[in-house]
């Protein structure tokens, strides 16, 4: 594996690559990597030439400079891991690096995935990541790029991006990956203790119960149900709890039995904010 930290040595590589018309693969991530993200790799592996990881801690997409200053980190680490996992190339840039590549000026429709929830919730993050993808897009132009649905609104909003900007770079979509107790994997799991993590199972259950009974409840029903079933919950605030058109992105008010279905999720435990979501 090789490890690159400047953007002038990555497009000498990515040239490279393209003269011999390899594909090229690319994982975007915020390191602090987990299981998640060895699956995404996998992923990219199996259908690409070449595998592209990034580790950027993005400080735009932050609206909370606590959020910044907490997020895990641990660079030595997360190359080990890619190393073992056989990777291709890790590009760690600094923000030094990343403020050399020319910002592309994006006018992108979203509708209510720029309104709604995470939008609503964290203002400015979205613009903040597709700040970066963009740059990231723009000087590697890989075949493929891979998103977890861990993070749904963020991948429908690259989708988005890709189909106006970057048609010729397709997204793939890839499946949440849990722990035993269906926790989903995140980076921000390594700020909860073993206690929180056993009680933080509770999201996927909630979410699971909801789906159970989607034939039975209708949104408001399902809303009482999860409502109560966290203020049960000391150690665990609800932020809140929708279930979505993913289509349209917009709120369901009634029954929730299209196939197009999201119940999607923010809970806070203590200082850290999780998100999750499930295809009804």
């Amino acid at each position: 594996m090789k490890q690159i930290t400047n953007v002038v040595d990555l497009l000498s590589f990515i040239e490279l690559v393209k003269r011999k018309n390899k594909t090229i693969g690319f994982v975007p991530t915020m390191g602090s990597l987990h299981e998640g993200h060895d699956s995404l790799l996998r992923k990219c592996q199996n259908e690409n030439d070449i595998s592209i990881v990034s580790i950027y801690v993005n400080p735009s997409q932050f609206n909370c400079s606590n959020d910044f200053k907490n997020y895990p980190r641990n660079l030595d680490l997360d190359i080990k891991r890619l190393n073992k996992l056989n990777c291709d190339i890790v590009f760690s840039p600094s923000n030094y690096e990343i403020s050399k590549i020319k910002d592309l000026e994006i006018n992108l429709n979203l509708g209510n995935l720029d309104k709604l929830l995470e939008a609503e919730k964290r203002p400015g993050h979205f613009k903040g990541v597709t700040g970066i993808v963009s740059k990231l897009f723009k000087i590697i132009h890989p075949n493929k790029a891979y998103f977890g649905e861990k993070d749904l609104q963020q991948l429908l909003i690259i989708k988005k991006l890709s189909y106006q900007y970057f048609k010729d770079i397709k997204i793939i979509s890839c499946e949440t990956v849990r722990t035993s107790n269906g926790l989903a994997k995140s980076s921000r799991n390594k700020n909860l203790n073993s206690e929180e993590k056993l009680i933080a199972g509770v999201i996927y259950k909630v979410l699971n119960e909801v789906k159970k009974n989607k034939l039975i409840w209708n949104i408001k029903k399902a809303k009482e149900f999860v409502n109560s079933s966290f203020k049960k919950i000391s150690l665990m605030n609800l932020e809140y709890f929708e279930v979505i058109n993913s289509e349209k992105f917009s709120f369901i008010q009634e029954t929730y039995t299209s196939r197009d279905c999201y119940a999607v999720i923010a809970v806070n435990i203590k200082n850290t904010r999780l998100i999750d979501n499930l295809k009804l």
